[in-house]
């Protein structure tokens, strides 16, 4: 059976409930955004960071690994880790060097959020999507990767497309805890205002957090300003001015959301990974392994159907890749042609088991992916 593979939590998770302890170990971007949503499930007694020992965040007091191991160990406590699969990497090998065994005693977050709520709960929670929105933009970056800068001309997703593509996601998942909006620039949408709102009003009771990803060089207006208190938006802004000389813009964006009490965190980006894909040829003798090397965490919903990256949908949406039919996972299909369950069980596989059997996309043979077997860096946010 499927879930004969895909389960990987030993069978003590299952005990689990509601306000039991769970311990969080780290407090970067993913951390910080989930803890809000996961105090309210359950009782998170510290939490774990080198980098924040010392400190308290969202509340709760942060140990260093060796303090908060040896509490661990004493009380039994499971250990949720919350990073990009790049970091989980480093830290589930610390761990396991500290008497730890890895889905027994932790787990990356993405794999508790789809494993324990569906197989003991009985509902398909993702931790993370995206949607892109948009390919207009202000920047024309010569390395982003949705390929905005290969493209002859730039549109919106149309409203009505993104309200269908809501619709579909939300009919076969029960909760996700970030819908994360992108572009491009998503300020720069014609329907911004009644996307978000359109989002929020039908399904932020199934969101933990909608975030917004800017670059900074569009000033919201008051309207969005608005729409963006009302669903307790996250805006997160990119900041490429070691590239581009913008930040008296970016400035007085993050001062207009900082002075509406809006959440936002601005984020140095000065280095990128070249995926190559569509300026050179890229090929590797060994895709699957590449995709594992890769580790993107970034996974996309558009047109109602799942994409392991994002760079996956935008090189089929904008620049016409012949994706294979396996490469993503049709959603209406997927519930038209199974039960609940199964369905569930079909979209968990293709975000934490084998992808499609073959274990990579098509377009995995073109792209030279961020991971580590990329050695390609470049300047973030250089401009064509």
């Amino acid at each position: 059976m499927l879930s004969d593979k895909l389960f990987c939590l030993s069978e003590d998770w299952g005990k689990i409930k509601n306000q039991d302890d769970i311990v969080i170990y780290g407090t970067g971007r993913i951390g910080r955004r989930i803890l809000p949503v996961f105090k309210k499930e359950f009782n998170i007694p510290f939490l774990i960071d080198n980098k924040d020992a010392g400190t308290r965040v969202c509340g709760i007091d942060v140990l260093n690994l060796n303090d908060g191991l040896e509490r661990v160990k004493k009380d039994r406590k499971k250990i949720i880790v919350a990073t990009m699969r790049g970091s989980y990497n480093e830290i589930a090998s610390d761990l396991i060097k500290n008497g730890l065994k890895e889905n027994y005693d932790f787990c990356i977050f993405e794999r508790f959020a789809q494993e324990w709520n569906l197989r003991w709960q009985n509902r398909c929670v993702l931790a993370k999507i995206d949607t892109v929105i948009t390919s207009r933009c202000t920047l024309k970056c010569k390395n982003c990767n949705i390929f905005i800068s290969h493209l002859k001309s730039q549109n919106d997703v149309s409203f009505d497309s993104l309200k269908l593509n809501f619709d579909t996601f939300f009919d076969s998942v029960d909760f996700v805890y970030e819908y994360t909006l992108l572009g491009g620039e998503p300020f720069k949408h014609e329907n911004i205002n009644e996307i978000i709102s359109y989002l929020g009003n039908n399904y932020g009771s199934r969101i933990g957090k909608i975030n917004l990803i800017s670059n900074g060089t569009v000033l919201p207006n008051e309207e969005t300003i608005k729409v963006l208190k009302k669903y307790d938006v996250s805006v997160h802004i990119s900041d490429y001015t070691n590239a581009v000389n913008y930040k008296n813009k970016l400035d007085s964006v993050s001062n207009l959301l900082r002075d509406n009490n809006i959440e936002h965190y601005v984020i140095p980006n000065n280095v990128w990974k070249d995926i190559v894909y569509p300026s050179l040829d890229y090929t590797t003798s060994n895709p699957k392994e590449h995709m594992i090397a890769c580790g993107h965490s970034t996974h996309s919903v558009g047109d109602g159907k799942l994409y392991w990256c994002d760079p996956a949908y935008a090189a089929e949406k904008f620049l016409g890749f012949l994706s294979e039919k396996d490469d993503y996972l049709d959603l209406q299909e997927n519930k038209k042609n199974h039960t609940n369950q199964e369905a569930s069980l079909e979209i968990m596989s293709y975000f934490l088991g084998d992808l499609n059997g073959k274990g990579y996309m098509s377009l995995c043979k073109k792209c030279a992916g961020i991971g580590s077997d990329n050695e390609r860096i470049v300047q973030a946010g250089a401009q064509k």
